[in-house]
Order: C-alpha cells, then structure tokens, then sequence
C-alpha cells in the first residue's frame, strides 16, 4: 500500500513521499514526528465545527432517523464535549472551505454514528471515540485534487487510483495527529471503504474494526442520498436502505449496523433484532455511483 504523492500536514511537513510503501516502520516514523509536534485539544462545542454540526438536525433527510428515542440533545451532548485536536479543527476548516459536500457529509456521518452507537450498551463503543471517527474519517479527501472529486464524467482508471489513496492519506495524517492516541480512529480512516468480503480498498481487508463497521453503512448511506457532480439523482431513504441490506446480504457490510440502521429510519423505533426485512425492493435503484467505475 502507497500513496501516489507525496503527503503533508496542514502546515506544510512532509510526511511521505509518493510511491513510498506504507510499512509499520514507517508508521512509527509518522508517530514519533507527531509526538515532536506539541498538541492542543478542545471541546467540540467551543468551536465553529459545534455551530455545523447542529444544522444536521434540520435535514429533511434523516429527520426520521435523528428522531426519539435518541434525542438531538444527547447526541450533541457527546459531539460538543468531545476533545477535539486544534490541527483536526484546521483540517475541517480546510476541507469546508475547499469540499464543502465532504465537510457537510463528514458532519451528517458524525450525527448518524453516534446516533446508532446510543442503540449499544455503552461497553460496546466509546462514544467520544465514535465521534471522532465520524468528524475524522474522510480527512484524506482533502488530500485528492478537487477536479478529480468534482468531475462529472466517468474516472479514468489512473484518477480511481488517486481517489482510493484517500484511506490510506487519512490514516497517516491521522496517525501524526493523534500519535498513538485513539487508534481505532486512525483505522476507521484507513477501513471505511473495505467491505467484509474483501472487495474493498485500499487493501482488500476482510476484517474491520467494530468502528469501521460502524461507520461504513453510514458512509455509504449519506453518498447515495447526496447529489454530486457526478450523479445528480439520489437514492431515497427506502432506495439507500434497500441498497445496504442488498449489501449486507453479499456479507459486504455489516448486517447487525444495517438493521439498526433502518430500525431508527421506521417510525415506530423497533427493536433491530426484531425487524423482519421484505426481499422485495420497493423503488427501482437510481443508477449506482459514477465513481465507484472507471474507463
């Protein structure tokens, strides 16, 4: 696994260099900088980042899923008194300013995963450990050209190549920042687009931490139901939900998360385990995502 350029920290330090292979020597490297490299953390909620997030709230998209049992306050709650890395804040500064849909998207998966983490006892995830997977995992976007992630017409298969460096990107920025510190979140970056039958990338990993598990179906959720240059009809609720039990069943993504998923977008809030799921799908699927093929 490499990065096709090389990679720098928001204020300019270089951390590899393109077409270096990703080791565990290399990582501990990217540690040891990041220990030099004096950090300073601060609640979410005396941020800008606080004042976004909320918006989430209003999206008629998921008004259904943020509804009771699991209130907008205890899910801010979690979000706002997280602490949070000043260079992160720069980094999502960065990214609203120059891919505001990724910013927006980072913000929607943030609310929606610690939304499903409530559903859990809470040994089962850290809840301010969820959220900082879900503020951080798409960190590495910033480090792909805007006019690759905003072309309309289909990737050639040298600019997929680019765009599937972003995990690995991520994690490394990540893994300067938090240093060794919250490493489940350097993995949610790394994991979010492997699949559990392997098919993802960038390693074709089968295996996946209980946060990227987590974090994956939400990911997929929100691109699908979002415009983008490259696809301007989105999937519906029941379309997106449609398409991640279609998923769950090829053992791509978690089935447990899925149908805690789509328990929170059912108006009465059943039980997950509970749900029994139609085999026949109700809405005829928008054409799947221009990127996920190339020519």
């Amino acid at each position: 696994m490499h990065l096709l350029n090389d990679l720098y920290t928001i204020y300019g330090e270089l951390l590899i260099k393109g077409g270096v292979e990703i080791t565990p020597p290399i990582v501990r490297k990217i540690h040891q900088m990041g220990e030099r490299h004096k950090q300073v953390r601060v609640p979410l909620k005396n941020t800008d980042v606080f004042t976004d997030f909320e918006r989430v709230f209003a999206d008629e998209r998921y008004l259904t899923i943020l509804k009771a049992p699991v209130s907008k306050n205890q899910i801010c709650d979690i979000a706002g008194r997280f602490m949070i890395e000043n260079d992160l804040i720069f980094e999502l500064s960065n990214m609203k300013n120059n891919l505001p849909y990724t910013y927006y998207h980072v913000l929607v998966v943030a609310a929606l995963v610690i939304k499903l983490s409530l559903l859990y006892r809470p040994k089962d995830y850290d809840r301010e450990d969820v959220a900082h997977c879900g503020f951080t995992h798409d960190i590495g976007k910033t480090r792909i050209p805007i006019k690759i992630l905003n072309k309309k017409d289909q990737l050639t298969k040298a600019e997929r190549a680019i765009i599937e460096t972003h995990p690995a990107a991520g994690y490394l920025l990540l893994s300067y920042y938090l240093k060794r510190d919250r490493i489940d979140c350097s993995l949610a970056s790394l994991e979010h687009h492997e699949r559990l039958d392997g098919s993802g990338y960038p390693r074709g990993a089968k295996k996946m931490h209980k946060y990227t598990k987590l974090i994956s179906p939400v990911d997929v959720l929100d691109a699908l139901m979002t415009k983008r240059p490259y696809r301007a009809k989105t999937f519906t609720l029941r379309a997106a939900l449609d398409y991640l039990v279609k998923e769950a069943n090829m053992n791509r993504l978690d089935k447990n998360v899925v149908f805690a998923l789509i328990a929170s977008a059912r108006k009465d809030k059943p039980p997950a385990h509970t749900l029994q799921i139609s085999k026949e799908v109700r809405e005829d699927l928008p054409e799947e995502l221009t990127h996920d093929k190339y020519r």
